[in-house]
């Protein structure tokens, strides 16, 4: 029966440190046979020993088990991993053995392979063996575990390595790609060592690596990793699967939560896994040694993979990167080339701020690696906002701390040399400014603290031709981070969000060029709007604005956060909030991220201030047209003060940062799937210019029946608060098959002038991939 543990006959030692599984048609008969590796541990010399078993059913037995079989010139007194691995390696239709040990001399470990050239049927090497070759750079002084597998990743066959490096506390999972690797061991390149995300335990018993070829139809495969914790009491065998493995030696598309699997031994010394073929999803078979008093027993087990596929397309997927942010992104922005950047200052450390240290990073998203671009300032809690021609333009910062005094920098970033450029210094200082583009392509800069500790409650107008600032008429005290939206008719909509308190304004509509200020009602516990969110509903032409959760603001004694969204007609003769439907969880510090097919993202928050314990399991998701929200699948960080969330391209969305308090810095990248990257084939689009102009029109190549198509202006957040992100209406009509006339609106303060993402959204509520726009 499947997921039963089958005993492996003749299993003789007593003491094991580790073993190996390996599955193909060894015998070229159209079934999948078994290659299992013991490491026996004797008083002594240990030895390596494998064997070949025929026929491994769906159940985990084995038409026939062949005799155990030494691996010549085995070395090690203590080993701390093996594996082994099999695959046609010189391509004359022979398998090739590929053993592997760590061997754990006094100090640094080292890892070895060798092969074994063209494998008869009865497991016997014909074509001799190579010489033990060392993993270069290997990681660890003490292992638990170690385990390859081999893949094609770039059209090269690929030794992947891994191992359970044990320091003191925490453990971690390593690994690696030999790409290249010929029949005679040798490397094209290696790449640097990976670590899985979210390692599991802090005593392992055994852990393994196997590889699911082109699981997803994108050329791409899949890692499987698998490992035995050891707490007090009853082991735990759990998985993890990294998608989308690179050439880059990471797996770029994430990855998944650890799955639990039918365990029950109390001590463990050594595991392994490996994949048997199906012609569907292919069935993981584990082997594990277990280890009770007197004799050791090795086993093989079969199960049916569990992924997070299953749910997808109802609740969208949530997966962690293999690789960092590198510094806590305080600030973070898509630009118009693609990249993120994310920018932090001294990012909430006196020290950095002390010591002139300013980070700002760019991410070449999707793959890894980061430019470092130099900082001049402490752009830490400025104010942002895109100018026309995509420059990001940053506000403000932070003078000094405790009591914190904002500067009157202003710097441009360009995504073009990934530089900060000075500009003209404000009048004021501002540290939690809010800044928002104009119809004009200006942009007006409100609120933060000057360099005395007090509000700045002068705005100032940045015209963008010359580089100046000027100052405007006072609305009132408008709060720190104050959320402003742009309306279509060019006045500003302050929606009673912030960071902290409201300096008792209320929600209201503000004329920059007049001053005149017209109050909008209805706001419920207005004094509890900490870090909640506001967005602009899609599309932008019906002028509503939803106000999400928020909290109070003492620091001493935190208020609950609230679940209450509260949705502002802006286009009524009169305006005031009505109750919308509130969110399944309480949440401040929450992001707010407009989708492509018109929906709205809540993620991250805490139903307390900065208490991760407090943070809902699950993201939501808003439909404006029906008024209703429903869960996403389960997210595995917790975001909370300085987090951020960006919608991209490819239609995902980017959620990273946590600082909850100084010094503690949350790196991880968490990447959300929506759900309508798994409802079916994506519409192609291709545009036929790069430019547009208002009222003008653009060609478009797409493919399939075309539902809506949508101008997404790139997000730019931070604190909760992002100014930018809006989603207009582009009417369109079918000239011919597969080809559209796309008229950009009339309004530019319905789309300030800037670069948008276009996307094409099928009848089926799947959007294309986003292309860039520029709007002028």
């Amino acid at each position: 029966m499947a997921g039963e543990f089958v005993p492996i006959p003749d299993w003789f030692a007593a003491e094991n440190q580790d073993c190996g599984i390996a599955i193909a048609d060894v015998t070229g008969d159209g079934t999948p046979d078994v290659v299992v590796l013991m490491v026996d541990d004797p008083e002594g010399q240990n030895a390596g020993l494998y064997r070949v078993g025929t026929a491994l059913a769906t159940d985990g037995s084995v038409a026939q088990w062949g005799p155990w079989l030494d691996i010549p010139e085995w070395f090690g007194w203590q080993n701390q991993g093996a594996g082994v691995a099999l695959a046609d390696l010189s391509g004359n239709g022979q398998l090739d053995l590929v053993v592997f040990v760590v061997d754990n001399p006094p100090g640094q470990n080292q890892g070895y392979f060798r092969i074994g050239r063209d494998l008869a049927p009865d497991g016997v090497v014909t074509g001799g063996w190579t010489p033990w070759l060392p993993v270069p750079d290997w990681y660890g002084w003490e292992n638990q575990g170690a385990d390859i597998a081999l893949t094609t990743v770039g059209g090269q066959p690929t030794l992947v390595v891994f191992t359970v490096d044990n320091p003191p506390g925490q453990n971690t999972g390593q690994f690696r790609l030999a790409k290249g690797l010929t029949a005679q061991g040798a490397v094209a390149e290696w790449t640097p060592w990976v670590a899985v995300p979210d390692w599991y335990g802090f005593e392992n018993q055994g852990a393994g690596i196997t590889v699911a070829d082109n699981p997803l139809g994108d050329g791409r495969p899949a890692l499987l990793v698998f490992a035995v914790d050891n707490p007090g009491g009853v082991n735990s065998g759990v998985y993890t699967i990294g998608w989308g493995l690179d050439g880059t030696g990471h797996c770029l598309d994430g990855w998944s939560g650890w799955t639990k699997l039918p365990w029950g031994f109390h001590e463990n010394q050594g595991a392994a896994v490996a994949l048997r073929p199906t012609g569907g999803i292919p069935e993981l078979v584990v082997c594990v040694i277990d280890n009770p008093p007197g004799p050791n027993a090795g086993y093989l087990q079969v199960l049916e993979i569990q992924t997070d596929l299953e749910h997808a397309a109802h609740m969208g997927i949530w997966r962690i990167l293999d690789f960092g942010t590198e510094i806590n992104p305080v600030h973070a922005a898509l630009l118009h080339t693609g990249d993120v950047l994310f920018f932090a200052g001294s990012g909430n450390d006196p020290d950095q701020h002390n010591a002139h240290q300013f980070r700002t990073r760019v991410w070449h998203y999707p793959r890894p690696g980061f430019a470092a671009p130099d900082t001049p300032i402490d752009l830490f809690c400025v104010g942002q906002t895109f100018l026309p021609d995509g420059r990001l333009l940053a506000a403000g910062g932070t003078e000094r701390y405790d009591p914190f005094y904002g500067l009157k920098d202003t710097l441009l970033f360009d995504p073009a040399t990934l530089t900060w450029n000075a500009l003209p210094d404000m009048s004021f200082g501002r540290w939690y400014p809010s800044l928002v583009t104009l119809p004009d392509g200006n942009a007006v800069a409100v609120s933060g603290l000057g360099h005395d500790n007090f509000l700045s409650v002068v705005p100032e107008l940045f015209d963008h031709t010359t580089g100046t600032w000027s100052r405007l008429p006072v609305p009132g005290p408008i709060p720190m981070y104050g959320h402003l939206v742009l309306l279509q008719d060019g006045r500003i909509f302050y929606t009673g969000g912030q960071y902290g308190g409201n300096n008792g304004m209320r929600p209201s509509i503000w004329d920059p060029a007049s001053g005149n200020v017209q109050e909008v009602p209805g706001l419920a516990e207005p004094g509890s709007r900490n870090q909640a969110t506001s967005v602009l509903l899609p599309p932008a032409q019906d002028q509503k604005v939803m106000i999400l959760g928020g909290g109070g603001f003492d620091m001493h004694s935190p208020a609950p956060a609230l679940a209450d969204t509260r949705i502002a007609d802006l286009k009524a003769q009169v305006p005031v909030y009505v109750p919308g439907p509130p969110m399944d969880h309480a949440r401040m510090h929450l992001c707010a991220v407009l989708l492509p097919d018109r929906t709205v993202l809540a993620t991250g928050g805490s139903g307390m201030e900065e208490m991760a314990h407090a943070a809902p399991p699950h993201a939501e998701i808003y439909d404006p047209a029906h008024g209703t929200w429903m869960h996403t699948g389960p997210s595995r960080v917790a975001r909370l003060y300085h987090s951020i969330a960006l919608l991209t391209p490819d239609g995902k969305v980017v959620t990273a940062g946590s600082n909850p308090a100084r010094k503690t810095e949350e790196l991880r990248i968490e990447i959300f799937w929506p759900p309508y990257l798994f409802q079916g084939p994506r519409p192609d689009l291709t545009l036929g210019s790069e430019t547009a102009t208002y009222g003008g029109t653009v060609t478009a190549t797409v493919s399939g029946a075309i539902r809506e198509v949508n101008l997404v202006r790139p997000g730019a957040t931070t604190h909760s608060a992002d100014n930018e992100q809006r989603l207009v209406d582009i009417e369109f009509t079918s000239t011919a098959p597969d080809s559209l006339t796309l008229t950009l609106p009339d309004n530019p303060a319905l789309a300030p002038p800037g670069w948008y993402l276009v996307f094409a959204v099928n009848t089926a509520g799947v959007p294309s991939v986003g292309q860039w726009l520029q709007l002028t």
